[in-house]
């Protein structure tokens, strides 16, 4: 899984010469809503009659909105036509696989493979995940084996 999302990820950062997923949405024609959305969902993506949107929660951070952009954008690049939302209502799918994806395809866009070393050696992932603004979790899935 690691390596298919990371040259996934890889192709992509080349082809559009950015790793803004915001950016890369729009240059992908995904159009990205802000919307009130539920204290409890902070976005979700969907597939409806050849339109990708990217929903995300509208009270959010700037930067988690682009951590939460960056995760829907890999549902829409990995799994761009699963319908979730039906998965999740109607049937005993489990869905961890794909939720599991688009972390890790979030974590290998907005944490390049040299960020880590930028810090001085003494700093451990959960400082640089704090100076950084990004989740400790999108570290550990990048960097712990």
């Amino acid at each position: 899984m690691k390596n298919y999302i990371k040259e996934k990820v890889d192709k992509l950062i080349k082809k559009f010469k950015t790793d803004d997923p915001f950016e890369l949405a729009k240059l992908l024609k995904i159009k990205v809503v802000y919307w009130p959305l539920h204290e409890e969902v902070n976005g979700l993506y969907q597939y409806e009659k050849r339109v990708k949107l990217i929903y995300i929660n509208s009270s959010l951070s700037y930067l988690m909105q682009r951590v939460v952009c960056a995760h829907e954008l890999g549902h829409a690049i990995l799994h761009p036509k699963l319908n979730r939302t039906f998965l999740k209502k109607y049937t005993f799918f489990n869905l961890n696989k794909y939720e599991n994806e688009a972390n890790k395809f979030a974590s290998e866009l907005l944490i390049s493979d040299d960020l880590v070393k930028e810090y001085p050696s003494y700093f451990n992932l959960e400082q640089i995940s704090i100076s950084e603004g990004l989740p400790i979790e999108l570290f550990k899935l990048k960097y712990e084996k």
